[in-house]
């Protein structure tokens, strides 16, 4: 099985994305069931490479997305349920770069 290099996606080279899944201005909640739905769902053929965006930290910003996303998705690996997942680069701190994979 292959996957991205996620050493080459974080330094902005090397990943190209099938389809974005738009979290931003999403309460926390309904961000983790719309991203359990897409992980938890997904059907072969279809975008297999994802980009998850998320607000990035702002100063005063309060919480943000990054933690309880970042979780579940590594939750998703250790169960296999996605193949690679690693930050995105462009904001820092505005997503992540998810591999579903297939099989």
């Amino acid at each position: 099985m292959t996957g991205f290099d996620p050493l080459a996606m974080l330094d902005g080279a090397g990943f190209e994305t099938e389809a974005t899944l738009d979290l931003r201005g999403m309460a926390r909640e309904a961000a983790l069931a719309k991203l359990r739905a897409l992980v938890e769902t997904r059907v072969e053929p279809g975008p297999r490479r994802w980009s998850v965006r998320i607000e990035p930290a702002r100063p005063g910003g309060g919480e943000t997305l990054f933690q309880p996303v970042g979780r579940y998705l590594l939750e998703a690996k250790r169960a296999r349920r996605v193949f690679s997942v690693a930050p995105l680069a462009d904001p820092p701190g505005g997503g992540f770069a998810v591999d579903l994979g297939f099989g």
